[in-house]
């Protein structure tokens, strides 16, 4: 009920009508999208808040109360028409109220580091409520929400999005690969910044926002390293939102507080809000509540459809294979010239995990970071399609689709996209009537995993990857394969045979919880007590200093009433 009063629904699908409307009629005039700090929606309404005067907004939008104000009425909203556009304003999210007022802030757009101050647990419910919007919004399409120092049970809410890292020199590390990436890719599409690529003739940019939720303080020289990585962030389309518990951070741009009694106070704005928190209790309720009703987390519930389907069937053999999950190696192909063999393997590897299709830019962005000449580019793309070939009909397995974009030919195919159509056809196709087609299946699936994607990159290739989220989406699909393996062969008592495919899985998806979970029942149905005992001290070891997770706690008590004076034995 909570979360349905502060949701909104329908203010929620007014701001998306209207941000999507806005930046479909500036596309259409070939003008850019102007850079909006903040937007206030109040009574329906909406106001954005610019960095700067744009000019005459489109009808029917009309200026503020000063020109760096655009406002739509909510009766003109209600007039518009969805679009087919991207999101323009994707890293917007609540901060609090005012009144009958609700300020978002636009993350991505901040010039440098928003810092927030206040006791930890004020400041953990603060971050919690920001992670969670930015997860589940209805006004943002593809984003990466990296978090520190907190919220890694928050991953549930859409793992698609959200990552955590476990430390801040892991987020350094990450960080200064993904911005030399973006800086290399805007300079050689010839683009002032990320946000005004998103519509108009620089749609092909396709860099989606990148926000980093930092709780814990960095330390000093942390902050500073922090600090000139995001000094033109928001031109690449990165925000940051780091904590600090002494309310000064070297290098932030904005400063905010959030009170013990509940208040955000943001003086550079002027601003005293009620701060929209998701306390500790909340939020794993709240989790909760998402991992129960997921549909794509329950085997038996329905799944979508894998973006690229292959002929699985014996009839259905590719010209060139590529296994990606785990080790990289490619059947079918000849190795291209050895000194540009790395090259040519790493811009096959990009294209097979977008098999939408990838702009020659782009591609030779994430190959070059620091920039590309065109010459040297289209060398590149002449020995790809040189090395890939042609199909027997002579159709290139390399070409260009009507808007640019390098695609593959559907006879060159990964392992993934294999693993993701045996699960999608065991569960979704001839599997549902067939148990023994199914679990022929999913074992055909779990065979295909043989470790991390592209485990052997590498050192100082694929870098990429980092802000992919194939590497989120691996370990959920392997972990579902699993699981649902393991249905297969308890709906036949066959215990050992779904520890077996649980272990096999647990090996790529080692935190995934409802892996151990169906391990533990698992392992009780052998009815070896002594095996079971030794799991549970195995999960108890591993929990560590944070404890075994409330579930699994309860799915113990359940199990094994006795495994808490193990645990205490072992201790």
């Amino acid at each position: 009920d909570a979360l349905l009063v502060g949701a909104d629904p329908e203010g929620v699908r007014l701001l998306d009508l209207s941000l999507r409307g806005l930046a479909a009629r500036l596309a259409a005039d070939s003008r850019s999208l102007p850079t909006v700090y903040a937007a206030w929606l109040t009574g329906g309404d909406l106001h954005l808040q610019l960095a700067q005067p744009a000019g005459k907004p489109p009808a029917p939008w009309r200026l503020g109360q000063d020109q760096t104000f655009w406002t739509l009425a909510r009766a003109d909203a209600e007039r518009l028409d969805d679009v087919d556009t991207a999101a323009p304003y994707p890293g917007l999210v609540s901060l609090g109220t005012l009144d009958d007022s609700r300020l978002l802030l636009n993350l991505e757009a901040v010039p440098g580091i928003v810092s927030l101050s206040g006791r930890e647990a004020d400041r953990a419910a603060f971050f919690a409520s920001v992670a969670a919007e930015l997860a589940t919004n209805g006004w943002s399409d593809r984003m990466t929400i990296t978090l520190v120092g907190f919220g890694e049970d928050l991953t549930p809410l859409a793992p698609s999005r959200l990552r955590h890292l476990d430390s801040v020199d892991d987020l350094v590390e990450t960080m200064e690969a993904e911005t030399r990436q973006r800086r290399g890719a805007l300079g050689a599409a010839g683009h002032d910044s990320v946000l005004t690529g998103r519509t108009g003739p620089a749609r092909h940019t396709r860099w989606a926002p990148h926000l980093v939720l930092l709780a814990a303080q960095p330390s000093a020289a942390d902050a500073v390293t922090l600090a000139e990585l995001a000094s033109d962030a928001s031109r690449l389309g990165i925000g940051y939102l780091v904590g600090t518990e002494t309310g000064e951070l070297p290098g932030a741009s904005w400063e905010m507080e959030v009170t013990p009694e509940g208040r955000l106070l943001a003086p550079l704005l002027g601003l005293e809000l009620d701060a929209q928190l998701l306390p500790a209790a909340q939020r794993r309720a709240v989790v909760e509540l998402f991992v129960e009703a997921d549909p794509e987390r329950d085997p038996q519930g329905p799944a979508p459809a894998p973006p690229f389907l292959v002929d699985v069937s014996e009839q259905g053999r590719p010209a060139v294979y590529a296994r990606l999950v785990g080790p990289y190696e490619i059947i079918g192909l000849d190795g291209p010239d050895g000194d540009r063999s790395a090259l040519l393997h790493e811009a096959l590897a990009l294209l097979l995990l977008h098999r939408e299709g990838v702009h020659p830019r782009v591609l030779c962005a994430a190959l070059w970071p620091r920039g590309v000449t065109d010459d040297v580019r289209d060398a590149l793309l002449d020995r790809l399609r040189e090395w890939l070939g042609t199909d027997p009909d002579g159709t290139p397995r390399l070409s260009a689709d009507p808007t640019g974009r390098l695609v593959l030919a559907e006879s060159v195919v990964s392992d993934l996209d294999v693993l993701r159509s045996l699960y999608h056809e065991a569960t979704q196709g001839r599997g549902v009537d067939s148990r023994v087609v199914r679990g022929r299946l999913l074992t055909d699936a779990l065979v295909l995993v043989r470790g991390p994607l592209l485990a052997d990159r590498p050192e100082g290739r694929y870098r990429w990857l980092t802000h992919e989220i194939i590497d989120a989406r691996l370990p959920l699909l392997v972990a579902d394969i699993g699981l649902a393996l393991s249905a297969f062969h308890l709906e036949k008592e066959r215990a050992e045979k779904a520890i077996e495919a649980l272990d096999a899985a647990l090996n790529s998806a080692p935190d995934d919880e409802r892996l151990w979970h169906e391990l533990l029942r698992a392992t009780h149905a052998t009815g070896d007590g002594e095996r079971l005992r030794t799991l549970a001290a195995g999960l108890v070891a591993r929990g560590g200093a944070r404890g075994v997770p409330p579930r699994t706690e309860a799915l113990l008590d359940e199990l094994l009433p006795t495994w808490r004076g193990g645990a205490t034995a072992a201790g």
